[in-house]
């Protein structure tokens, strides 16, 4: 039983790879295919399995919610977004790897939300992303592609709220 749980973690971790592969290569069906049948694997592990399935299942959320959003599923983007925030949020210290994962989640949160029209919500999301950012000491010159791009949607978002209220 332990090697048959050795191998299907081992089939497990392989499948997140080949789905964040799929992601990099712009195929967006085959990584949400990927995540899926990796947490399909994740839940398959006998409850005692020496192996953080938290850790496991919040990276491969983030991505999934990652993948339905660039193709346009927002609501699943969404939902896979708040799946891995809840599951990060279990974790006591996130590693370098975790931090960039738990930011991905939290930004896609807030894009889901701002094309769902959730507006308040999305700033929100937003501004939690770079708190978490600001909190973690992570050098903003090195993520300055990624700080435009969060304040971009902050300011995007502002303008639709203004918009609206006249």
């Amino acid at each position: 039983m332990i090697k048959m749980t050795h191998t299907t973690i081992q089939i497990m971790q392989q499948v997140a790879e080949d789905a964040n592969a799929a992601f990099n290569n712009d195929d967006y069906q085959g990584a949400v295919e990927c995540y899926r049948k990796a947490l399909h694997l994740c839940d398959s592990l006998p409850v005692d399995t020496a192996f953080n399935k938290d850790r496991f299942e919040a990276i491969v959320y983030s991505g999934l919610s990652a993948a339905f959003g660039r193709q346009g599923k927002h609501m699943d983007s969404f939902a896979a977004a708040n799946k891995a925030l809840v599951l990060f949020d279990q974790i006591d210290q996130l590693d370098a790897m975790e931090t960039g994962r738990y930011l991905t989640a939290q930004v896609n949160q807030g894009i889901a939300l701002a094309t769902l029209g959730c507006l308040p919500a999305a700033l929100d999301a937003l501004h939690k992303a770079k708190e978490f950012f600001n909190h973690k000491g992570l050098d903003p010159n090195k993520n300055k592609q990624w700080l435009d791009m969060v304040e971009g949607n902050i300011e995007a978002i502002n303008k639709q709220i203004k918009k609206h209220q006249k």
